[in-house]
């Protein structure tokens, strides 16, 4: 039962996607702003006397803000139009430009508690042969789609994520899993067209951005559907 309950998310995710394809612009537009600013001001770090150092140190600064307003943008749009998706079948992208506007602080909130989660995570691994990184995807999967669905701030949406996780555990396990096997295997067709000369970049692109609105997809359903649940034991059979 439980793994038809996440069969039945995986292929509704891809019918919303094909229904929905804008969901990938808001990923695509952070990609392609990023490149541009990364290309404009990479230039501006190299010098390595006393004060142009300072100067560069302060470009790589701005860099940084600037790609992480961009990640919590496209996050908080894709996440959103997800949900939107999810609830009514139909996403635009005034669905994502309200979820920036209202859970841009609860992303930002996220990223930061998930970002000293992974750094022990990935230490701990050292010494759990990966173990601790593998627990960390597990338990953390649903934390993104509390913060921009479920409205919880930072720690209040890991927290959220790990009871979810906790008490539906098997129907994690396997989006794990389904999804692990979906980015490799994606992944590696979408790295060999990026090698193409001229559109083989852009076509990666765009697939790269189609598995990220896929798995948000079926993340938020997974989401949707267990959080009701999570006080509940699985069911038996």
């Amino acid at each position: 039962m439980e793994v038809k309950a996440v069969e039945s998310i995986l292929a509704r995710s891809w019918q919303l996607l094909s229904k929905n394809w804008i969901i990938i612009v808001p990923g695509l537009v952070a990609g392609l702003v990023g490149g541009i600013v990364t290309g404009l001001l990479t230039p501006q770090m190299g010098p390595y006397s006393i004060g142009p150092l300072a100067f560069g140190w302060l470009v790589r600064l701005v860099l940084a803000l600037i790609l992480l307003a961009l990640s919590i943008a496209s996050i908080a749009y894709t996440t959103g139009m997800a949900g939107a998706a999810w609830q009514r079948g139909t996403t635009t992208l005034a669905d994502g430009t309200l979820a920036f506007e209202r859970e841009s602080g609860h992303v930002l909130g996220v990223m930061i508690a998930m970002w000293l989660a992974g750094l022990v995570a990935t230490v701990l691994s050292f010494v759990t042969f990966g173990l601790a990184f593998l627990a960390y995807i597990f338990f953390f999967i649903y934390a993104l789609p509390s913060a921009v669905v479920g409205d919880h701030g930072g720690v209040a949406a890991m927290s959220e994520s790990y009871r979810i996780a906790l008490h539906r555990a098997v129907p994690t396990a396997i989006t794990v899993i389904a999804l692990g096997l979906v980015i490799a295997v994606v992944g590696v067709v979408a790295g060999l067209l990026g090698a193409v000369p001229l559109i083989g970049p852009i076509i990666g692109a765009v697939i790269f951005q189609a598995i990220v609105a896929y798995v948000t997809l079926v993340v938020v359903g997974e989401y949707l559907a267990l959080r009701e649940n999570a006080s509940q034991p699985p069911a038996v059979g």
